[in-house]
């Protein structure tokens, strides 16, 4: 396989702690491929590709190990990365994170993490498969020209043909790893598995996992055929695996069947990656194209190679981080000092009016929580995943639905996005003004479900974040915001899950796999617990609709202060789905978001990471404007 997922053991670093200074980023080359001439060249035959303060893009060449064993200092792309963003921080203590590998006889694309945010964030979007990810195999005999079943092919030159409609399939296993590290195909996912163990998510784990890969014929001849390949699913030594059992093993790859070695290297390179950038959340690709040898084998004159290599760098779509101008500014826009706000005695919060759903009474409490403490949540799930949904661009214009202090519309207009930001609660469009006036941003003191007479307007997208569990009803909003939006517009709803995270009606809790042992005991942290303890999460009750008053300060209320307390509304999923139909809304995307947060080492940590990665606790959707937008009524 080209490319396997670290699976979150955790940070690949030094071992040292401590912060890297803010330095300027390397100028980004996104879509452009490796440095021409060895330019921007790191140790080892790596090239740098992109850089800047929270990834960084290589391309490794074939022979070099993604990484080596946990404190082993060998050569590796791992530790000559390390060793040039060490060189660039002019610091010790400077953090990498290794994301996914390639084998080590395979070259092309690898991405890095410089902060544990973007780490997390990565290695979520990999795990959910939000990544792009192609590569180049050449494997032996000619595909489209033999095997009965492929598509008939015509010759285009000498020992060189193509096919008349591209040959295309799909090959699926489940693969094991056996004790010499060879990886093997097979049909069924029951295997051998130590009872013990409890890392069923483990890519490392003795239990065969489910591979998909995706095969288009490119080019055939000379007894050869150039593949480009997708992966579905991530696994050890996949793409060779597969291809040995498709009958096709990589050229040069002996070690799973291949009889030809023509240019002594395994004909397999990563030539696409993409992925959602941690900061923007704007997808971002590389391109990298095969080696001028892949072509020569299967029959295309080198002048041709060269050509063809040439089409190959076409630069994909850009975005604000491609660039050492704008990435900066991308940044620095988690960095705004927040507003003043007291930390004295305060007086009793205003009480909302009955009935009300608006968060001023509770502007204060709130604006602390997402400037000042910088709820985690907000900034490493919530908010790259809500731009992911959005997918602004320059010159579009944005509709903020309960903007709250403007944290999303300052983060748009860093990209050169118009926002309109509305809000029920004046002290929070008053903190959202103080927070600094963003060049394209303007802020409205309304009602959600009075959009009417609001004067703006249309709108390429809206978005909706963590507030439309707090509305009641939803059907006048999500009205209000389809007759804003120009037609095919977009718009954008974050809320909790609303199976697995309703208030009182979801909670964590334990149990074994003894059969004598059918308890749980809360989440309580002092219990003592069997070594097979599993936490689940526990649902009292779903599709009934509902209200609960949330107090917000827990904390604050348990050292003797005033409750701060909101409306919260449940609904089950089909509710929302049914509002946004309504409103002429059709959902395109929907995404579920587990926390990224990480226990402290202890005999529980394993565990509980495990489930809070599995269960979902937030709820992205995308939906477009369809027809008129003003929906059924």
């Amino acid at each position: 396989m080209a490319k396997r997922e670290d699976n979150g053991r955790g940070p690949s670093g030094d071992g040292a702690r401590g912060g890297r200074r803010g330095t300027p980023p390397a100028k980004g080359r996104a879509g452009r491929g490796p440095a021409p001439g060895g330019e921007r060249g790191l140790p080892g035959g790596l090239r740098l590709v992109f850089e800047d303060e929270e990834v960084l893009v290589v391309d490794k060449p074939t022979g070099l190990l993604s990484a080596g064993v946990p404190g082993q200092e060998i050569d590796s792309a791992f530790n000559f990365v390390k060793a040039h963003v060490r060189s660039q921080a002019r610091r010790r203590g400077t953090r990498v994170w290794i994301v996914h590998r390639l084998d080590k006889e395979a070259s092309g694309l690898l991405v890095f993490a410089k902060t544990e945010k973007a780490f997390e964030w990565l290695k979520e979007d990999f795990r959910a498969k939000r990544v792009h990810r192609l590569y180049a195999a050449v494997v032996e005999g000619e595909i489209g020209s033999a095997g009965g079943n492929e598509p008939r092919s015509e010759p285009v030159g000498p020992g060189r043909k193509r096919p008349v409609q591209p040959a295309m399939g799909t090959i699926q296993s489940y693969l094991i790893e056996d004790a010499t590290g060879l990886v093997r195909s097979v049909q069924s996912p029951v295997g051998p598995r130590d009872p013990k163990r409890r890392d069923d998510d483990d890519e490392r784990g003795d239990a065969p996992k489910l591979a998909v890969t995706h095969w288009r014929v490119q080019h055939a001849g000379h007894a050869r055929t150039l593949l480009q390949v997708r992966l579905e699913t991530g696994r050890k030594n996949q793409i060779r695996v597969h291809m040995r059992d498709f009958g096709h093993p990589i050229v040069g790859d002996r070690r799973y069947g291949a009889l030809t070695d023509p240019i002594e290297r395994v004909c397999l390179h990563a030539t696409e990656l993409g992925f959602n950038h941690p900061t923007t959340g704007r997808m971002t690709r590389f391109q990298s194209p095969p080696p001028a040898g892949f072509y020569v084998i299967v029959g295309v004159k080198p002048a041709d190679a060269a050509s063809l290599q040439a089409e190959e760098r076409v630069a994909a779509p850009e975005g604000p981080t491609t660039t050492a101008d704008t990435a900066p500014e991308a940044i620095r826009v988690a960095k705004d000092p927040a507003p003043t706000t007291s930390r004295g005695p305060t007086a009793p919060a205003p009480v909302p009016a009955p009935g009300s759903t608006s968060w001023d009474h509770v502007a204060e409490w709130y604006n602390e929580m997402i400037q000042d403490r910088k709820s985690d949540h907000h900034e490493r799930v919530i908010m790259p995943g809500t731009l992911r949904l959005l997918r602004p661009a320059a010159g579009m214009h944005v509709l903020d639905v309960a903007c709250g202090q403007g944290q999303l519309a300052r983060r748009l207009a860093e990209q050169g996005v118009r926002v309109t930001g509305i809000d029920a609660s004046p002290r929070l469009i008053d903190a959202a003004r103080k927070a600094g006036q963003a060049a394209g941003v303007e802020y409205h003191v309304r009602d959600a479900a009075t959009l009417d007479g609001l004067e703006a307007g249309p709108f390429d997208a809206a978005a909706c974040v963590m507030a439309l569990m707090n509305m009641e009803p939803i059907g006048p909003v999500l009205h209000g915001v389809a007759s804003k939006l120009a037609p095919g517009g977009a718009c954008v709803a974050v809320i909790l899950h609303p199976a697995f995270r309703a208030p009182g009606q979801t909670s964590w809790g334990w149990t074994t796999d003894e059969p004598d042992a059918g308890h749980h005991d809360g989440g309580s942290r002092g219990a003592p617990l069997h070594a097979a303890a599993r936490q689940f999460r526990r649902v009292d009750g779903y599709l009934s609709i509902g209200q609960r008053a949330i107090v917000m300060n827990p904390g604050g209320v348990a050292r003797g202060g005033m409750p701060v307390t909101t409306l919260t509304f449940h609904r089950p999923l089909q509710a929302y789905v049914k509002a946004f139909a309504e409103a002429g809304l059709l959902i395109e995307s929907l995404e579920e978001w587990p926390s990224l947060r990480s226990s402290a080492p202890g005999p529980r940590s394993a565990e509980e990471n495990r489930a809070r990665r599995e269960i979902p606790m937030f709820l992205g959707i995308r939906a477009i404007k369809v027809g008129g937008g003003e929906g059924r009524g």
